[in-house]
């Protein structure tokens, strides 16, 4: 692939619930004034992001850029696995998380500086039976359940999200759920599970602080549900990255995984739901997506 980068911006009129105006601006000014090719193309109703990436490809563009939150950037990452195309980030979604592990954080400027000045590294991604691609986290239990309750809400951002979750919570209960973790069976009951390619939902929430994205595993990250006297300090370690203290969880590296359940239910794939039968098939897909760090 050639040095000389070429930016295609995706982005998502939707993501993080506001106007995109400041950021459009934002990416013409810094590009111009760096004399950067550059091309904006939006996500819409009646245009796919599949449509876009085959458009900026024809057109000799080499990295593509998803504005917008993990969904999005799911989206657009979904078109690049297993090719020489370059996936870049600029964060405007709800929670981040993905971006967060990658170290792009601070304000608008500072994420389409990394676009330039920025490193590209093979990560890998997960796959669920063959079909869904994902870069970050997978759910599986309660937060499959928020996701797909709020994919069909009206507002968005991270106060209606959290809105919803203390409410479903109260009522949610944990599930039954048979593993094979790399041939070895196990069973458990479970309020949620996630399957960690990175290492936080977003906002600093850390379910699987010992995660990378380049190490040829993901994990299997399983939480019961816990009383109410123990919530605090249970959100107090997925701030901290203490989570693997809490006699509530248990996280298990792995290259494949079987989840068997009782019934066919949601499942999320970066935030996005899917409704998935009961058996459900995880494996690793090493060294394919090239993505942009922060430095």
């Amino acid at each position: 692939m050639t040095d000389i980068r070429k930016f295609y911006f995706i982005i998502n009129p939707i993501s993080g619930g506001s106007s995109k105006t400041e950021i459009v601006n934002k990416i013409s000014e810094i590009m111009n004034e760096n004399q950067t090719i550059f091309e904006i193309g939006w996500w819409e109703q009646d245009v796919s992001v599949k449509e876009l990436v085959d458009k900026g490809s024809k057109a000799g563009f080499n990295t593509f850029v998803a504005v917008g939150g993990d969904g999005t950037i799911n989206n657009v990452a979904v078109e690049l696995v297993n090719t020489d195309k370059v996936l870049g980030i600029v964060p405007y979604g709800s929670g981040n998380g993905f971006a967060r592990h990658l170290g792009i954080k601070g304000h608008l400027e500072d994420y389409i500086n990394i676009l330039t000045k920025g490193k590209i590294n093979k990560i890998d991604c997960g796959l669920c039976n063959e079909k869904h691609f994902f870069i970050n986290i997978a759910g599986i239990g309660f937060d499959a359940h928020i996701s797909h309750l709020f994919s069909k809400t009206n507002g968005r951002g991270i106060a209606n999200y959290a809105k919803l979750s203390i409410v479903e919570g109260r009522t949610y209960n944990e599930q039954e759920y048979e593993l094979i973790i790399d041939g070895k069976k196990m069973k458990e009951n479970a309020f949620l599970i996630s399957i960690a390619n990175g290492s936080q939902w977003g906002n600093e929430f850390y379910i699987a602080p010992d995660a990378e994205l380049n190490d040829g595993q993901l994990r299997c990250c399983i939480l019961k549900k816990p009383p109410l006297i123990a919530i605090p300090g249970l959100i107090r370690r997925f701030l901290t990255g203490e989570i693997a203290e809490s006699k509530y969880y248990k996280d298990i590296p792995f290259k494949t995984l079987q989840i068997i359940r009782k019934t066919s239910a949601p499942v999320h794939f970066d935030g996005e739901p899917a409704f998935l039968n009961n058996i459900l098939n995880f494996k690793v897909i090493k060294s394919s997506l090239n993505v942009i760090y922060a430095n």
